[in-house]
């Protein structure tokens, strides 16, 4: 039993001295780790703030590198950019003042082209009034001319191209520029056509004028009293309107190789009242017309056209002009680029 005890208490007192044994070993050994890791770690951030300061130089350099690029490059630009100026300032006069030179004369031909428009616009209506009294006129010269006239047709002939002449010249247009007069051709059939007159359009186009007298049965109808006797007169009017439909329908125009016609062809009647007359007898006079590719007209009406092809022309000039100008100016801006 007392030998029990002794062993008990011996083990208990070897266990605690074993324990306190073990107990400063780990201490030790904790101490150690503890040692070695407050070390590392000192170790470490030492490290991490070198890092930091050489990042921080390195980011201070580079920030110096930039302002430096930057005070090179404006300082670069501002060479070039002075040196540029030097040499075009001594070719800007040299280059402007053609180019000053262009648009001052665009300018001028504007404004006399505009004044010019104004006052053509405001004589127009004193032209018209002026065309209707020589309507007037032609009517009454017709009728003091008929002895003379009538039954000469070549006479008639004449008389009408007398006045489609001073119709043209009255127009504005010019002849041998913007009509020609006579011009003789060969048709489809070898035979010799003669116009009286060509209008020349803008795009290489032409219209064709033949003039048309119907003066006996307009002078018939003037004189006649009776009712029978003016509206035979009419008739024979109208018949001969139909004739000169036909025969001009049948010279073909616009298969005339040389001419570069349009479709239509304008038959003249030079005698306002014959006009007037033969459009009220026959309401489908002027579409029979139409279907053989024909439009009738008075001086009145071939006034307003010639006045129309007139206005074309001038416009057209007018844009010739401002091309002109527009590329002679590019030019002048293509060689100022590169001088510059």
């Amino acid at each position: 039993m007392i030998e029990a005890l002794f062993f008990g208490a011996g083990l208990t007192v070897g266990c605690l001295i074993i324990w306190l044994i073990l107990k400063q070993k780990y201490e030790l050994i904790q101490a150690s780790i503890t040692n070695e890791a407050n070390l590392k770690i000192a170790t470490l951030q030492e490290k991490l703030e070198s890092e930091q300061n050489h990042f921080s130089e390195k980011q201070a350099l580079l920030e110096e590198s930039k302002r430096a690029m930057k005070v090179e490059f404006e300082n670069l630009v501002n060479k070039l950019f002075h040196e540029s100026s030097q040499k075009s300032n001594q070719n800007l006069s040299l280059i402007l003042k053609p180019l000053k030179e262009q648009l001052n004369s665009f300018t001028t031909r504007v404004n006399e082209v505009y004044n010019d428009e104004t006052k053509q616009r405001s004589s127009l209506l004193t032209e018209i009034k002026h065309l209707k009294e020589l309507n007037n006129q032609i009517s009454q010269d017709a009728i003091n001319l008929t002895k003379a006239l009538k039954g000469e047709n070549k006479t008639q002939g004449d008389w009408g191209e007398m006045i489609l002449e001073n119709i043209l010249e009255q127009s504005g247009l010019r002849e041998g520029k913007e009509y020609t007069v006579q011009s003789s051709f060969t048709d489809e059939n070898q035979k010799r056509v003669r116009p009286d007159v060509i209008l020349h359009l803008p795009k290489n186009k032409d219209i064709v004028i033949d003039s048309k007298v119907s003066l006996n049965a307009y002078v018939n109808y003037v004189q006649s009293e009776e009712k029978e006797a003016k509206e035979f007169a009419a008739k024979e009017l109208e018949k001969s309107f139909l004739a000169h439909i036909k025969g001009l329908s049948n010279k073909r125009y616009e298969n005339i190789k040389e001419l570069r016609s349009l479709d239509f062809v304008l038959m003249f009647v030079p005698i306002e009242g014959a006009f007037l007359l033969a459009a009220s007898h026959n309401g489908n006079l002027f579409k029979t017309a139409f279907d053989n590719n024909i439009m009738i007209v008075s001086p009145s009406t071939l006034f307003v056209t010639l006045r129309t092809i007139q206005n074309i022309w001038q416009y057209e000039y007018q844009n010739e002009n401002a091309q002109h100008i527009a590329q002679k100016a590019a030019s002048l801006y293509d060689k100022f680029v590169l001088l510059r």
